[in-house]
């Protein structure tokens, strides 16, 4: 085998690595995410880039009347990065998350705006429960 052979295979092993660990820890954050799906509405939003400091993930559950009870995020640049307890947004009002009104400034830009991807999904779902869809 040449020295070009070798550094394809080299990068097709390398490939089946990096997608054997996306897939763990896909599977890692639905894991951590099924225990907000048993306390209300829950959503997840994507926020950020992917070249450019990665994408964060965040998962929201509300109540009833649309108060945020927990938050997970997922944010990282690398296959390693693993969920964290997303407090900053509890208590918060859905509409408000989504609407942009209530930022949370400690929180990084993609954070934020997965946040509010993930409330916007909210108000969608009780938009379609209220028309009987």
């Amino acid at each position: 085998m040449t020295n070009l052979g070798k550094l394809f295979m080299l990068i097709g092993v390398m490939w089946l690595f990096q997608l054997w660990f996306a897939y763990k820890q896909a599977m890692y954050f639905q894991k951590d995410v099924s225990g907000l799906r048993k306390e209300g509405t829950m959503a997840i939003g994507m926020g950020g880039r992917r070249y450019r400091g990665g994408r964060a993930f965040v998962a929201l559950t509300t109540d009833e009347s649309g108060i945020v009870k927990r938050g997970m995020v997922l944010k990282g640049f690398t296959i390693f990065a693993r969920s964290q307890a997303l407090n900053t947004y509890t208590g918060f009002s859905i509409e408000e998350i989504a609407s942009g009104n209530r930022v949370v400034q400690s929180e990084k830009k993609k954070v934020q705006e997965a946040a509010q991807s993930s409330a916007q999904h909210i108000l969608d779902y009780f938009e379609r429960i209220k028309l009987g869809e």
